[in-house]
């Protein structure tokens, strides 16, 4: 039984009967394993075409073997009194940053190659910031809060992966200090302290998770507690517990990760309590594999595993770079053999990346002492900086092209055209107080009134029908991802802002003409045909718009690969094919019901075997995978309105003399 140094007494004190401490040193085949595990989660779920849509989730992971590593040997190099943090960083300097160099410099390097102005700009910008360790508050502030509440594509972002990179490093940068304020107060007080900070640290994501849940994301304060959750490991002497409860524990714990991997997805709340699942199954798979192992740790130790989880690091840097260049070169979905090859790609650049960048300077072969590796990284720092900069200053030196102009339309600003923020709510950001219903939903005594409710697709409808229908007064009630629902569930602000909707605002006010938009999936079917029951004396009018047409990548750059050279084939390979059936089955429902239906989908495109209408004189008509621009909002509120769906609507359209 080992033996544990209480260097605050100056003795040796035993654990506990039947108890194991985390012992430092000792090589972990099984924890290369769980590393597998993780990165081949996010492997999978950034293919697109696995049916882990909570994939995310390895990042979790990753996070908590790191923390039980770094902890384990920085308290036992505190207790031992040989603990350096010059050493300290020089290691993280030596594991982290040459082969991050090598990813972001290649990167840059082939980023003119498949990137558009706006895009490379991006790109170089987050590797600089990667390099400095903040790309994650760089994404947070600059990239999400500038564009549309959409976002820039992530798929022409190819280092937007490297946010998980700056939450670490920030992490070590401030974790060490804290180690060091307590290390004399004995493991179990220490222990406690650090429990402590984690149990702020999980508090404060909570609460940032329902205020802003792309900052809770990215900012390390919100995701400490997944870090120091394995840190707790090292101050909890664990009972080696009869095989069997191990096998089922391990068991448990796996299903936890895998589980979330398969179950969560983006639209969750998350990180927030939803993290505490694949943490949980992280923390007792290595805790388990410190107290006799079990058959899942076993099978983790195995040499596959084992070779995956050495690269792993190499192969979370390099696989997003290059799924996103096949990406943005293909406009699509990989295809089952594709995404094989892209693993395949991933898993040999890792491996040389691993092999000629990662282990020279971990042997010490490059960098050999620590002036030499400051300087090298520093050198190598500056070279990328240069290099960066070199493309940006080139990129926004050189004539705008076609191709370039569409591309901004990638961040194309919805604030405005959506009233976003007032009439259109994220729901992950605001709440039903922040809807600005006098401003919304005031009913016009003069002039006929349309209210537009659902999500961001009704949302996008609203400024096209205000213009083109001069003569009446349009009214929007929309949220993020919210449905025009009757019994709808999911987000609360959703519930509230519906059941105020349903329940006061339309008995009181009948609208003349009422126009439910959402992007309607399968499941909604049941409660449409419900909703339009109950709401046959809530409005003069009730109309149903359906579908729109959706891409697999946003349109605006397919547009702008098309105005490069490429074919028109390639608005048709890209498009989604689901729309179609769905489209048809709602028409049934909604007609069924009584109401009118009109179809954007069919409006858009009426021949499905050519390229949809795309385009309002030199502007494209929707900007990301299916949200609608003003020109295009216009254009598809015209083409409703031409097919007599709204009753009188052609004479709101002439103004008055």
């Amino acid at each position: 039984m080992l033996l544990d140094q209480d260097v605050s007494k100056g003795t040796l004190r035993r654990p506990e009967q039947g108890a194991v401490w985390h012992e430092p040193g000792v090589y972990r085949a099984d924890i290369d394993g769980l590393r597998a595990i993780a990165v081949l989660i996010v492997l999978l779920f950034h293919t697109g075409i696995s049916p882990l849509r909570g994939g995310f989730i390895g990042v979790d992971v990753f996070f908590v073997i790191s923390g039980y590593l770094i902890t384990k040997a920085i308290w036992h190099e505190l207790q031992q009194g040989t603990f350096s943090l010059l050493t300290f960083y020089e290691r993280r300097t030596r594991r982290i940053l040459p082969a991050l160099v090598f990813a972001v410099a290649v990167t840059l390097v082939c980023a003119p190659l498949v990137l558009f102005a706006s895009e490379r700009a991006t790109t170089v910008w987050t590797g600089l910031a990667a390099l400095t360790s903040v790309s994650n508050l760089y994404l947070a502030v600059e990239t999400l809060g500038k564009s549309g509440y959409f976002a820039a594509d992530v798929y022409s972002q190819p280092l937007v992966h490297t946010w998980s990179l700056g939450v670490e490093e920030q992490f070590y940068l401030v974790f060490p200090f804290i180690l060091l304020a307590v290390s004399g107060w004995g493991r179990w007080c220490a222990g406690a302290a650090v429990a402590a900070t984690a149990f702020a640290s999980f508090l404060f994501g909570l609460w940032l998770t329902g205020a802003n849940r792309d900052l809770a994301y990215y900012v390390p304060v919100s995701r400490a507690w997944e870090l120091i959750a394995g840190g707790l490991l090292v101050f909890l002497p664990l009972p080696r517990l009869p095989a069997r409860i191990r096998d089922g524990l391990a068991l448990l714990a796996l299903a936890l990760i895998l589980g979330s991997a398969y179950r969560f997805h983006g639209g969750m709340f998350f990180p927030g309590v939803f993290a505490v699942a694949p943490v949980a199954g992280a923390v007792v798979l290595i805790a388990i594999g410190s107290t006799g192992g079990s058959h899942v740790t076993r099978f983790l130790a195995l040499p596959p595993f084992v070779g995956i989880g050495k690269i792993s690091y190499s192969l979370y840097l390099w696989h997003w770079p290059i799924f996103v260049g096949v990406a943005l070169t293909t406009a699509r979905a990989p295809t089952i053999p594709e995404a094989i090859g892209l693993l395949l790609a991933s898993v040999a650049a890792a491996y040389l990346s691993w092999r000629f960048v990662e282990q020279p300077f971990r042997q010490r072969r490059i960098g050999r002492t620590a002036g030499s590796l400051w300087r090298l990284a520093g050198a190598a720092w500056c070279l990328c900086c240069l290099l960066g900069l070199g493309i940006w200053h080139f990129a926004a030196a050189l004539p705008q092209t076609e191709s370039d102009r569409l591309a901004t339309y990638l961040t194309y600003d919805d604030r405005d055209v959506y009233r976003r923020g007032t009439c259109f709510l994220i729901g992950y950001q605001q709440t039903v107080a922040d809807f600005a219903a006098a401003d919304c939903l005031s009913p016009s005594r003069v002039k006929p009134n349309v209210l537009i409710m659902g999500d961001s697709h009704a949302a996008h409808l609203r400024s096209g029908f205000e213009t083109a229908l001069p003569q009446a007064h349009v009214m929007l009630s929309a949220s993020s991802g919210c449905k025009p629902l009757i019994g709808v569930g999911g987000d609360p602000e959703c519930v509230g802002l519906m059941r105020m909707m349903f329940q006061r605002f339309l008995p009181e006010n009948r609208p003349d003409v009422l126009i439910l938009s959402a992007r309607w999936a399968d499941e909604d079917l049941p409660l449409v045909a419900e909703t339009l029951r109950q709401l046959k004396d809530k409005a003069g009018t009730v109309v149903v718009s359906g579908p729109i047409v959706e891409y697999q990548r946003p349109l605006a750059r397919l547009l702008a690969q098309l105005a490069g050279g490429r074919s028109d084939a390639l608005l048709v390979e890209s498009r989604t094919t689901e729309q179609v059936q769905r489209d048809r089955d709602l028409q049934a429902v909604v007609e069924t019901a009584g109401a009118i239906y009109v179809s954007p989908y069919r409006l858009l495109c009426p021949n499905p075997d050519t390229a949809c209408r795309t385009t309002v004189g030199d502007v494209p008509l929707q900007w990301d995978y299916g949200h609608l621009t003003a020109e295009g909002s216009k254009v598809l509120a015209e083409a409703i309105i031409g097919t007599g769906a709204i009753p009188g609507a052609r004479t709101w359209q002439v103004k008055a003399p």
